[in-house]
């Protein structure tokens, strides 16, 4: 390797480790994130293996993990992810996703619960339905909390 390329090459190293905010993790090491992490510098976590808490909401066009779950107000007792929200690719696992609460107040059956899930954070396109997200986790492993809906309103 003459000068010129072992330059290049390191050059070319330097830039991805300091464009990349995991390289240092190992890709099996999981960085707990918070929402306020993931929002405030997402471009710190592109890529990375996370594990975040929030809660799950699958419903018709719509499988994200959202910060809250707050009354809708269109029907009693209906419930709707509210606050920051993130696309979950391909869902959960099937174990998990029948231990979750159930409603079926304005339309099709809509599930929900509060989740931990580890997997790989993306940011920086379109994700989900239409597109309406700037960020997505692929799960790898989803663990159902313990967690009551909140009191009726």
């Amino acid at each position: 390797m003459n000068r010129h390329t072992a330059q290049s090459f390191i050059f070319l190293l330097l830039i991805i480790v300091l464009t990349c905010g995991c390289i240092e993790e190992p890709a099996t090491k999981i960085q707990e994130v918070t929402f306020d992490q993931l929002f405030t510098n997402p471009d710190k976590y592109d890529g990375c293996y996370v594990t975040i808490e929030g809660f799950y909401f699958n419903g018709f066009e719509i499988t994200v993990l959202s910060e809250n779950l707050e009354y809708s107000g269109y029907a009693e007792e209906h419930l709707v992810p509210k606050g920051r929200m993130i696309w979950v690719e391909g869902g959960i696992s099937k174990e998990a996703y029948e231990k979750l609460y159930q409603q079926q107040m304005m339309g099709p059956l809509e599930c929900y619960g509060k989740v931990k899930i580890d997997g790989t954070f993306e940011y920086g396109a379109k994700y989900g339905h239409i597109g309406m997200y700037s960020s997505q986790i692929v799960p790898t492993e989803v663990e159902l909390l313990s967690w009551s809906p909140p009191e009726k309103q």
